[in-house]
C-alpha cells in the first residue's frame, strides 16, 4: 500500500494508541490534509540522527529513517490562526517502508507493507500484562488531572496492544527502547520485555 511519512525524531506510534501532533512545516501541513481528504494512512518515520537526514530519490529507500514504523489515519482536532494544526494521529498497524514513489508531492510517499504481528497473549503473562496495566493506571491518574481525559485514556487501555503501546509511549523513556516494542512482532516478546524493564525501574513514572 502507499503511506506518506513523517520523519521525525525519536517518535514512534504504537498499533491502537492516538499520537497527538503539533504540524507547522508547509510540507507537512500539506501531506496532512492530502492525507485526510483521500484518507491515505500516515507513517511515522522514526529517525535516530537528524545529522543524517538528506533529500531521496523516486525509487529511493529513506535511508535516514527505521525501515519498520506504525501507521495510521489523521484527525485534524484543530486548525489554528498561524495556519498550524493540532492532528491526531490514530495507530492502526506497523509496516515495513519500501522505496519513495514518485507522486510530485512536497512530502514524501512510499510503499508499505503491512507486517502482521501475533496479539493473542499466552495465559502466563497475564499477570505480567497486569503489572504494567497497574503502573500505566496509576501514571494516568498522576499525570492526567482532568477527569475527563483520565476516563478517556482508561476506556482505551483494555486490550494488551492498547496496554503496551500507552506503556511504552509514556513509561519508556528511552525512544530507541520504544522503537525497540514496536518492532517486536509478538504480544509476548512485548510484554515481557516491558515487564523486564518495569522490574529494572529504568521509567518514566
Amino acid at each position: 500500500m502507499e503511506v506518506f511519512l513523517f520523519p521525525l525524531v525519536n517518535v514512534t506510534l504504537f498499533p491502537r494508541t492516538t499520537k497527538p501532533l503539533n504540524v507547522f512545516e508547509p510540507r507537512y501541513l500539506t501531506m496532512i490534509r492530502d492525507a485526510v481528504e483521500n484518507q491515505v494512512p500516515v507513517a511515522i518515520g522514526f529517525i535516530e540522527d537528524p545529522a543524517k537526514v538528506s533529500s531521496v530519490r523516486p525509487g529511493e529507500k529513506v535511508s535516514f529513517v527505521r525501515d519498520i514504523a506504525g501507521y495510521g489515519y489523521a484527525q485534524i482536532v484543530e486548525e489554528r490562526l498561524n495556519g498550524t494544526l493540532l492532528v491526531f494521529l490514530q495507530g492502526q498497524g506497523k509496516i515495513k517502508l519500501g522505496n519513495v514513489l514518485d507522486r510530485g508531492t512536497p512530502y514524501i510517499v512510499c510503499e508499505g507493507q503491512i507486517i502482521p504481528e501475533k496479539t493473542v497473549l499466552e495465559p502466563e503473562l497475564q499477570g505480567e500484562l497486569g503489572s504494567l496495566h497497574k503502573l500505566l493506571t496509576r501514571w494516568i491518574y498522576t499525570h492526567i488531572p482532568d477527569a475527563a481525559q483520565r476516563d478517556l485514556f482508561m476506556r482505551n487501555m483494555i486490550q494488551p496492544e492498547e496496554i503496551v503501546g500507552g506503556f511504552a509511549s509514556y513509561l519508556v523513556r528511552d525512544y530507541d527502547l520504544q522503537q525497540m516494542v514496536l518492532e517486536f512482532n509478538d504480544i509476548n516478546e512485548k510484554v515481557h520485555f516491558l515487564h523486564r524493564l518495569m522490574e529494572s525501574n529504568e521509567l518514566t513514572i
